[in-house]
């Protein structure tokens, strides 16, 4: 058997080359070794791409917030308009001490006579570590803060309950002490070289608001009198927030209310003829004002509505001519001139402080036929002899006054006529009290025997009490109502004041949080927030 040898020639080499290379390409793609340390190399190098990106991040928000914590107190130092340096200068040496570096800072600033306001832009370049990669080599950190402060104009009107009811457990002790201290905190601001940005008026009230000589002097009164200076308002003057100085006002008549001692001496009349109580306007004297709050005594009756009509009044524009006058006698600062301001402008707030330890009672005035004009009483001066005229028999009861001796007679004329003269009811009023009219003047069988039978003629009727305690409580809301929708910001205290009180006062204040409810000395707790509160309104940033 011949055996056959293989050899193997060039071509057959060159076949298994490709072969093999064939077969290693399968071998390698069916192969496992190895997958899991490439996944996770492709993982390490996307995490330490990722998290150099959070250290750029991180980088830049901590400069960023350096950047505008920086800028923030910058401007709010710069902004302060008691600032004595340079605002560009503050900001800059703010930066200056922050530690920050390659920043670029702009600073703008506008300012006033009480205003500031600085606006600054601040910009800081940081180079990347690891986003540069990704083609940001840079990071731009920019911050913005803006900073106004502006001291704003206060008028403050506030009313000082002065009744009778507040003489007891020492009330009008702890209120002027609580006015005192809220006084002086509020004027604070006048202190600065802004010059008196700060008003106050007091408005003392019981049962009738005296105006004093003062304000008197630079509003219109109607002319019954001259000898005292409270008025009575409509229910029309209580529903609108201005007392024209130019509106005739209806004086009150001038009278004794309740003197049981005196029948010959004219010396407690229901409206003080001084300036004792008056209201003190548009002051910015402390001591002034607080030697005013210390001569507030306790006595009469209570119109809160009064004293609540009178302060809205003198924050009212309307006022403003009133007050410009008061300039030009020297009894106001030149700094208030022009002022009540508008309720729009943005510069100034208007504040009531309104304070009671009671509830409204009733209002007194004369009747009209007895308050003005002739009376029908006639009196012959040198026999001492009086004639009172009686309607209803249209005869004159002719009497000397005698203590013991009331006899007289009916004559169709006065006592020798032309001879005997007709008293007006203003030169009763100004120097008698109705008891001693009553008791000399109007004893007559006509209008019954007894003086105070005679007196109550004359004072007790509906047309005298022309406001009780019902219809006050409404003018009181109506005058509140007007002040609020005016913008005025109204702060009231019931002091130790009955249920009824405190509800009008409730009603009155701006909001539930504007009203107070204290007792004893926390009088001076409610005065002291209210103060704050202002203070704070003043500023605003």
């Amino acid at each position: 058997m011949t055996k056959t040898s293989k050899t193997s020639g060039p071509g057959q080499k060159a076949n298994r080359k490709p072969r093999a290379l064939a077969t290693l390409a399968q071998r390698f793609c069916r192969a496992e070794d190895g997958t899991i340390t490439s996944f996770a190399l492709m993982m390490f190098v996307l995490m330490v791409a990722v998290g150099g990106i959070a250290v750029d991040i991180m980088r830049y928000e901590t400069q960023r917030a350096q950047l505008q914590y920086t800028l923030d107190r910058a401007v709010l130092a710069a902004a302060s308009v008691t600032q004595p340096l340079d605002p560009y200068d503050v900001v800059q040496s703010y930066f200056e001490v922050s530690g920050l570096q390659n920043y670029r800072l702009d600073i703008d600033v506008d300012q006033g006579f009480n205003y500031r306001r600085v606006d600054a832009y601040a910009e800081l370049e940081i180079n990347s570590l690891f986003m540069h990669m990704f083609g940001v080599r840079v990071l731009s950190s920019p911050a913005q803060g803006v900073a106004e402060e502006r001291i704003r104009n206060v008028e403050i009107s506030m009313v000082l309950d002065i009744s009778g009811s507040m003489g007891s457990y020492d009330r009008i002790q702890n209120m002027r002490a609580a006015a005192r201290e809220f006084v002086t905190t509020v004027l604070e601001a006048n202190e600065s070289d802004q010059g008196n940005l700060v008003s106050i008026s007091i408005v003392p009230y019981n049962g009738m608001v005296n105006m004093g000589d003062t304000l008197e002097s630079v509003f219109t009164l109607s002319g019954e009198h001259d000898r005292s200076s409270c008025v009575r308002f409509t229910s029309e003057q209580f529903a609108r927030t201005a007392i024209n100085p130019n509106e005739t006002l209806e004086r009150i008549a001038h009278w004794d209310h309740d003197d049981y001692s005196q029948y010959d001496d004219f010396d407690d009349p229901y409206c003080p003829t001084d300036d004792y109580g008056a209201i003190l306007p548009w002051e910015h004297d402390e001591a002034v004002l607080h030697a005013h709050i210390d001569s507030l005594r306790a006595r009469g009756w209570t119109a809160i509505d009064l004293g609540m009509n009178w302060a809205v009044g003198l924050l009212d524009p309307a006022a403003r001519p009133a007050l410009n006058a008061l300039i030009d006698a020297d009894a106001v600062d030149g700094d208030f001139f022009d002022r009540p301001a508008d309720y729009d402008d943005e510069e100034t707030i208007k504040v009531v402080v309104l304070m009671t330890d009671g509830e409204n009672t009733n209002q007194y005035d004369l009747r009209d036929p007895y308050k003005s004009g002739s009376s029908p009483i006639y009196y012959h001066s040198d026999h001492d002899r009086y004639s009172v005229y009686v309607p209803s028999r249209d005869q004159f009861w002719v009497s000397r006054y005698d203590p013991d001796d009331y006899n007289g007679w009916w004559s169709d004329e006065p006592y020798r006529n032309a001879e005997s003269v007709a008293l007006s009811w203003t030169y009763l009023w100004a120097n008698y009290t109705g008891r001693y009219i009553a008791d000399r003047y109007l004893r007559v069988p006509a209008y019954m025997s007894g003086n105070w039978s005679a007196y109550n003629g004359v004072r007790y009727d509906a047309d005298y009490m022309y406001a009780g305690r019902s219809a006050a409580d409404t003018n009181l809301l109506s005058a509140c109502a007007a002040a609020q929708d005016a913008g005025i910001l109204i702060f009231s205290v019931g002091f130790e004041a009955p249920y009824g009180g405190q509800q009008v006062m409730r009603a009155c204040a701006s909001s539930d949080a504007h009203y107070y409810d204290v007792e004893g000395i926390e009088i001076s707790d409610a005065f002291a927030s209210i103060a704050r509160s202002i203070n704070q309104l003043r500023l605003v940033q």
